[in-house]
């Protein structure tokens, strides 16, 4: 049995992930602010065990109860593989940082860093001993390396996600039993987030109009296309342990 947890599971690159891995001898654990119904329909259609858990991961003590929930329903006698995806995130505050508020920022980092930390941190206590491949997938973006004005609650939670994945590489290297740990930046998604930036304020975020362009252009990634790479690639071992990935290199291993 192969097991996996994913975070933002409702929408975007995270529903897609969810979908790619709806197969015989996978057991998903998903959490998201709002269930997605249809996904849990899909799910028990094709009689693939599916726990969802409808929370705010912003919320104390939630990121850990997930992991702990998840765990306490995994057979480690039938686990051939246990690998927990990070993809639940936010990009607002769209803002220059002088005009965004506390509130706004503390809400972002508890999801895009704080909530990766605290589930990395109890994945991998949970599965110390557990003689099997296990893998730490962060969600990451090309925004991590190129700031934007608007984005630098955005930009740098994606900086500080892929340096938490470099940092975590190596400490695991240290374990005999170690987990993979790496970032990936999928590119330009067609998703619910890019639909807030092209909504944007371009007084807070300049370069509106090159991402409405790329709409219009239908330059745009699928979700699915992203999440089938994903589901395809996930535990290869040629993946470095705390390397920062991009999709394209993935696609390279296909």
């Amino acid at each position: 049995m192969n097991y996996y947890i994913i975070t933002g599971a409702s929408k975007g690159i995270g529903e897609a992930i969810t979908r790619a891995l709806l197969v015989k001898g996978n057991t998903i654990f998903v959490a998201s602010r709002t269930m997605n119904e249809d996904l849990v329909e899909t799910a028990a259609s094709l009689d693939i065990p599916l726990f969802y858990l409808e929370a705010d991961l912003t919320q104390a003590g939630t990121a850990a109860g997930f992991i702990a929930d998840a765990f306490a329903k995994i057979d480690a006698t039938l686990a051939e593989s246990i690998a927990l995806i990070n993809n639940a995130g936010m990009i607002e505050p769209i803002a220059r940082l002088d005009q965004a508020t506390e509130e706004a920022m503390e809400i972002h980092y508890r999801l895009n860093l704080l909530a990766p930390a605290i589930l990395s941190s109890h994945f991998i206590r949970a599965c110390k001993n557990l003689d099997l491949p296990k893998v730490i997938l962060n969600i990451s973006s090309g925004a991590a390396h190129y700031p934007y004005k608007g984005w630098s609650m955005y930009c740098s939670s994606k900086a500080g996600l892929d340096m938490l994945t470099r940092t975590v590489g190596l400490e695991q290297k240290d374990e005999l039993s170690p987990v993979k740990i790496f970032s990936l930046a999928p590119g330009i998604v067609d998703t619910s987030m890019q639909s807030v930036i092209r909504e944007s304020d371009p007084s807070q975020f300049e370069e509106k109009d090159k991402f409405v362009s790329l709409h219009v252009e239908g330059k745009l990634s699928q979700a699915s296309a992203v999440a089938s790479v994903i589901a395809q690639t996930i535990h290869d071992q040629r993946i470095e342990n705390g390397s920062l990935q991009t999709i394209d290199d993935l696609r390279k291993l296909l």
